[in-house]
């Protein structure tokens, strides 16, 4: 494969070397286009471990597609956390109190998740440099 500039050659998939391009998004107002209730299964097998929220979201900065965004920042007890977007329901069948998922809602001033959709939402980076929801 040929480019204008540089010449492309085929390696085997376990002798490809890291490379020196590390793109990053920029922390900015995304929209909540779509979201997602993802499956996580237990690394190696099919055993379903829970729930993560994905949030389906328009980035500034990217006009071709949509990103996925399935974890938040949020204030608990004066200090800021990152977590996933995990979801679950507590005894009462609702989503407990303390989850980032509730923080996330909360911020927003929403009551279900669903309510989400079309919301504006600021985005922080992780310690990884991934993007996630602000809720602070």
């Amino acid at each position: 494969m040929t480019n204008e500039n540089t010449e492309i050659k085929e390696v085997p998939l376990d002798e490809v070397q890291i490379g020196e391009d590390k793109p990053q998004i920029e922390a900015k107002t995304v929209l909540v286009e779509d979201y997602e209730l993802q499956p996580i299964k237990k690394k190696g097998t099919d055993e379903e471990i829970g729930k993560k929220l994905v949030l389906k979201v328009k980035h500034p900065d990217i006009s071709d597609r949509q990103i996925e965004i399935s974890g938040a920042k949020y204030e608990q007890n004066g200090k800021i956390k990152t977590s996933g977007l995990w979801v679950k329901t507590d005894n009462d069948g609702k989503l407990p109190f303390n989850s980032a998922v509730a923080h996330v809602l909360r911020f927003k001033g929403k009551t279900a998740i669903k309510q989400l959709k079309g919301e504006q939402m600021a985005t922080s980076t992780d310690d990884a440099g991934y993007l996630c929801v602000k809720a602070y």
